[in-house]
C-alpha cells in the first residue's frame, strides 16, 4: 500500500503519514476503507507498531481516519471543513517553500513549475476526496 524509506532522514511516522495522506488525495484508498490493523502495517513496512499507530492518530486529529481503539482504522467518508480551510490556509506558505529550496538548489523556474505539473498529474481529475 504504502513505502518508506528506512534509512532516509525524514522521520518514519511522517512518511507513513504523509504516504497515506497522498494514497488518500489520490484515490488509492477511498472513503470507508478500512486500513491494516497497525501492527499489521508495522510488520509489512518493518517498523515498529508505535511508529504506526501516531501516524493514524496524527491522520484521525486531521479528520481524515476515524480510530477505534481495538477495532483498527477506518478513511472518514468526507473530511470535515476545516481541514480543507486549514490546507488551504497554509498551502501558499508550503509551495513558496518548495519553490525557494529548488531554486536554491540551482533547479530553474521552468523546471520548479514543470515539477509542480508533474506531481499535480498524479492525482489525475481528482478534486476532492
Amino acid at each position: 500500500m504504502i513505502r518508506i524509506d528506512v534509512s532516509g532522514p525524514k522521520p518514519l511516522e511522517e512518511q507513513i503519514t504523509l504516504a497515506l495522506r497522498q494514497a488518500l488525495a489520490q484515490g488509492g484508498i477511498a472513503p470507508g476503507d478500512e486500513l491494516p490493523s497497525v501492527r499489521q502495517l508495522a510488520g509489512d513496512l518493518g517498523v515498529h507498531w508505535n511508529t504506526v499507530a501516531r501516524a493514524y492518530r496524527r491522520l484521525a486529529d486531521e479528520g481524515l481516519l476515524i480510530v477505534r481503539r481495538g477495532r483498527g482504522a477506518v478513511v472518514r467518508d468526507s473530511p470535515p471543513r476545516t481541514v480543507t480551510r486549514v490546507t488551504r490556509a497554509g498551502l501558499r506558505d508550503q509551495f513558496t517553500q518548495v519553490v525557494a529550496a529548488g531554486l536554491l538548489g540551482g533547479v530553474s523556474k521552468k523546471d520548479v513549475a514543470q515539477a509542480f505539473e508533474e506531481a499535480l498529474a498524479e492525482f489525475g481529475e481528482r478534486t476532492r476526496l
